[in-house]
């Protein structure tokens, strides 16, 4: 019997200060790929909010109905659609939602595994931010308890709600932090492809400067901050030369440390996918030292270009990375100086260049696999 599918389409939408996030384009691949295949669904998004134009578009061309919850609350858009069944790549934003049974997808659990560290002080804060984390940090413990309380009360106590995930790590962090579920099939589909194809930028060969490179400056969990100080402090004894360090998504006063050399570093704050994408492919190293992930998309990003990953090992990175990446505790400023100097041997960096490269082919033909597997595991629950 058929029924109605219902897309969060505003997933896709600015999260917090984020204007384009690893969960949003989730959701866009997702989209456009439900497009691709014709599968017959509705969407809703939230016109006071960006959107990027060209997904209202793809709406108009295929004649989807595209629902505005600044003008219906969407528990209306439920009932007057009959809607069975509602996919969601963010569910957390959504809260409790009636009236059809929904699947979301938990990227992580980064409020239980990196609540906080101490990091944090040294990035700039709002006093709400700081006063918050640090209530965090005085009570792990009620915190704790607090998180656990959210999550059951929407989704594992929701018999509505059925939950896929992006890595085995997620999973298995699932489990750890909540072991009631252990008996419950959790699927996990690596998250899709992102990456922009035939991107219009200049070889290798003919970029001008040499460059480590980190994304997402300003989040603390990315831990930017203390690749910038091993970087900082290479330059300063003179163990490295020739190279600069390019910061996208942050300005140098994102951060209370002051930095030595600051002619060596450019902090570019939001680039754009095509200027990204370019960052990317003429990196010579990709640093990438977070704290936590669900799945961890930017040393892919890089890894499609033949760049040498050095990167922390924590949660699902060193999955997703496997041999393709050379590691460091993200934790030790001087490991993170080490791997630096190390990534950039000859030998070790042809090494890391052909095993990234290696290593992003292999992901990318999981996620083309599981991204069809995802749509029809929504598609049989409707």
């Amino acid at each position: 019997m058929f029924m109605n599918l219902l897309f969060d389409l505003m997933a896709t939408q600015p999260f917090g200060t984020v204007k384009r996030h690893g969960g949003g384009k989730y959701a866009e691949v997702i989209f456009r790929r439900m497009v691709e295949r014709s599968i017959d669904f509705c969407c809703f998004y939230d016109s006071a909010r960006w959107i990027l134009p060209e997904l209202i578009s793809i709406c108009k061309d295929n004649n989807i109905k595209l629902y505005d919850l600044s003008q219906v609350p969407l528990t209306q858009v439920i009932k007057d659609n009959n809607i069975d069944v509602l996919y969601t790549a963010l569910p957390e934003v959504l809260g409790k939602v009636s009236g059809c049974h929904i699947i979301g997808t938990i990227h992580g659990l980064r409020d239980f595994e990196t609540p906080f560290d101490n990091i944090f002080y040294n990035y700039s804060s709002t006093f709400k931010e700081f006063l918050k984390f640090t209530i965090k940090k005085i009570f792990p413990g009620l915190y704790h308890l607090r998180m656990a309380k959210v999550y059951h009360s929407l989704f594992f106590n929701n018999k509505n709600f059925t939950i896929v995930t992006v890595s085995e790590h997620s999973r298995y962090a699932i489990n750890t932090y909540f072991p009631e579920l252990r008996d419950k099939s959790i699927p996990v589909f690596y998250s899709p492809n992102t990456s922009i194809d035939n991107v219009l930028i200049e070889d290798r060969s003919l970029a001008k400067e040499n460059y480590f490179l980190l994304v997402s400056g300003k989040i603390w969990r990315k831990n930017n901050l203390r690749a910038i100080i091993a970087f900082d402090r290479l330059i300063s004894y003179g163990l490295v030369s020739g190279f600069r360090m390019k910061v996208t998504g942050a300005s140098r006063h994102d951060f209370k440390y002051k930095i030595k050399n600051p002619d060596s570093f450019d902090f570019l704050g939001y680039v754009d996918e095509q200027e990204l994408a370019g960052l990317y492919k003429n990196a010579n190293v990709f640093v990438y030292p977070s704290l936590n992930e669900g799945f961890g998309y930017p040393p892919l990003e890089a890894m499609r270009y033949g760049v040498p990953v050095i990167a922390s090992p924590f949660t699902s990175i060193a999955e997703i990375c496997a041999g393709g990446a050379l590691y460091f505790n993200p934790y030790s400023v001087e490991e993170i100086m080490n791997r630096m100097q190390m990534i950039i041997e000859p030998n070790c960096y042809k090494n890391y260049s052909s095993m990234a490269k290696a290593r992003y082919d292999y992901i990318r033909n999981r996620q083309n696999l599981d991204l069809d597997r995802l749509i029809d595991y929504i598609i049989a629950e409707k």
